[in-house]
Formats: structure tokens, sequence, C-alpha cells
């Protein structure tokens, strides 16, 4: 039995204090170009009860989120209580947001390593329970695009209606079936095995070249246990919807704010065309490129220039500064936390 030392676990808690405080100062840098000046006068001049309501609606969203996880950890007979949950995923979101491109500093291998050391689940179980629960994900958010384009182009033209039809049934297909096919014809195994190695070394953990194996085999298991168990599957997949149809209520619900009303094609697009952009790699939280993202859609729809901002920087205002502001909070919690235990076992 490991016994505690508490001599290591604060020189642990310093270094980590440390880490948090460089991340938090990068973090500051990053809002800084979020404009925080004209942000705050476009809430000054917005309605405060809708922003603040647009505010309760992004952080209801996490706890849906947080539903949904439990639903992935169910299927590999896993149950963590929900404020974790809930603070381990803002602290992902805080990864997320300083991390470029796919933001896998979070999502899987982020959260993963939190999930272990505070509530000992091992690595590939903790994986999988991300993964699969991000499974139908694109689906909604492609289904959001798609009907969005369908009701913006599609209702004047019935060739164009069809195939944008055609081709959201086939998105449809291939976002459905692929994961499946993934994990049975066990694709891309040595990729995964190198990434895993990688990611271990960078949280500071080496492992036999067996043990690395019996992990990512460990990690087919899990995330093929929870992407193809159709019923349950289908609890995810309500839970990703509704998650979605709550950023389009957030969106909404600021538009409210500053006295417009916006249309739901526009809607679809503004909560799935960013999300789509964000992806790629450029800066961490999809700096730039969401910002880009929204004001197109806002202006596709004839949004007025100055709305249009506004509306653009409360949405980022809420999602990526205030989301990183508590989620940095977080970390920095839960990093001592981590630091106060015993390492868990494997």
């Amino acid at each position: 039995m490991n016994e505690y030392k508490p001599k290591i676990n604060l020189r642990r808690a310093v270094v980590l204090a440390v880490i948090a405080i460089v991340l938090m100062a990068v973090a500051g840098w990053l809002l800084s170009r979020e404009n925080f000046y004209q942000m705050f006068v476009a809430i000054k001049d917005a309605n405060h009860v809708f922003v603040a309501l647009a505010i309760a609606i992004y952080f209801l969203s996490i706890g849906v989120w947080a539903s949904r996880w439990q639903s992935a950890l169910s299927f590999i007979n896993y149950r963590v209580g929900f404020g974790a949950r809930y603070l381990m995923l803002c602290a992902t979101i805080f990864l997320n947001n300083i991390t470029p491109g796919a933001r896998v500093g979070g999502d899987p291998f982020g959260r993963a390593y939190i999930a272990h050391r505070l509530e000992n689940i091992n690595y590939s179980s903790a994986m999988a329970s991300a993964i699969g629960e991000h499974a139908l994900t694109p689906l909604v958010i492609v289904s959001f695009l798609m009907a969005g384009l369908l009701l913006r182009f599609g209702t004047g033209s019935v060739e164009l209606a069809a195939i944008l039809i055609a081709v959201w049934v086939l998105a449809a297909l291939g976002i459905v079936f692929f994961p499946r096919f993934f994990f049975r014809k066990r694709i891309a195994f040595r990729g995964i095995n190198g990434i895993t190695t990688r990611v271990l070394g960078w949280f500071g953990r080496r492992g036999t070249a067996q043990e690395i194996i019996d992990g990512v085999e460990a990690f087919y298991s899990s995330s093929y246990a929870t992407v193809d168990r159709w019923k349950k599957v289908l609890v995810i997949g309500t839970w990703t919807l509704l998650i979605g149809a709550l950023d389009i209520f957030r969106i909404y619900t600021i538009f409210l704010a500053l006295g417009y009303e916006p249309q739901i094609s526009m809607l679809l697009l503004a909560s799935s065309v960013p999300t789509i952009v964000g992806l790629i790699p450029f800066l961490p939280g999809g700096l730039v490129l969401v910002e880009g993202s929204l004001l197109s859609v806002f202006a596709l729809f004839g949004v007025p220039l100055n709305l249009a901002m506004a509306a653009t920087l409360i949405e980022r205002g809420i999602s990526f500064v205030l989301s990183t502001m508590a989620g940095a909070v977080v970390f920095s919690y839960l990093g001592i936390k981590m630091a106060a235990r015993p390492e868990a076992p494997k």
C-alpha cells in the first residue's frame, strides 16, 4: 500500500500551481485578443437579463454534457459523481481553449489523465468514454449544418434541395457506421499505439511495449462497447441533440438581448459552422476563425454589422472568455487535488 508523503505531494502541488499560473497567463494573452473593451460595451447596451440567461444556458449545457459522459461511462461499468464530472469538464474546456487545432489537449487525453488521477479510472477506459460520448456529435453538427443550408438555399430549388438531402444522408451514414468499422476492423492500431506512447510521455509516464499494447487493446474493447450498443447509443444521441439545441437557444437569447429576431436557419448555421471551422489548426480555441465564421453567417442573413459584431463578441465572451477563466480556476483546484493524492494504480 502506498504511504502518503506530504513533502512529495507539496512539491507536486507547487509545480502544478506554477504550471497553472503559466497557463492562466497564456490564456490571459489569448483573451486580450478577444477585445475585452468592445465586448463590455456590447454587453452594456444589451439586455442584461437575456445576457445572464445566455450565460446560464452555457453552464447548463456543461451539466448536460456531464450527464452524457456518465452515459458513456456506464457502458464500461464506471460511475462518477455529477459534481466531479462537471468540474473535470470545466477543466477540459480550459485545456481545449488553449490548444490549437483539434484541441486534443483537453479531449480525450487531458480528461483521461484527470479522471485517472481523481477517480482511479484507467486510461484506456477514460479515453474510450470521452471518445464514445462524442460518437454522434459529428452527426448532430452536420445535421444542423445541412438543415440550415436547406432552409436557406433549398426552399426555392427542388434540384438543390435534393442534392443537399442526398449529401446529408451520405454524411449521416458515414458518421454512424465509420466508428463501428474503425473499432471492429482495428484500423490504425499502430497509430494509436504510437500516440499512446507519446501522450504517456507528456504526462511523465513510461511503459513497456506490452503494457502499451495491453492498454490499446483495452481501449479498443471499451470504445467498441460504447459505440456498438444501439439502444444505449441512442441515449448519448439524445444528450448530444440537447446540447446542440442549447447552443442554438443560447445564440437566440443573445440576439434577443440585442433586440433582434433571428431566423432558425441562421441559428442552425451559427451553431454548426464555427464548430467545424474551429477544428482547423490555427490558434487556440479557434480564435479568429470562429469569430470570422460567425460574422460571415450573420452577414449572409443580412444582420446589421453592429449587431453581428455585438452578438459575436457576447457569444465568444461566454463560450471562450468566461469558460476559459472559469476553467482555469477549476483546473488549478483539480491540480492541487491531484497533487494531494498518491499515484493511482494503472
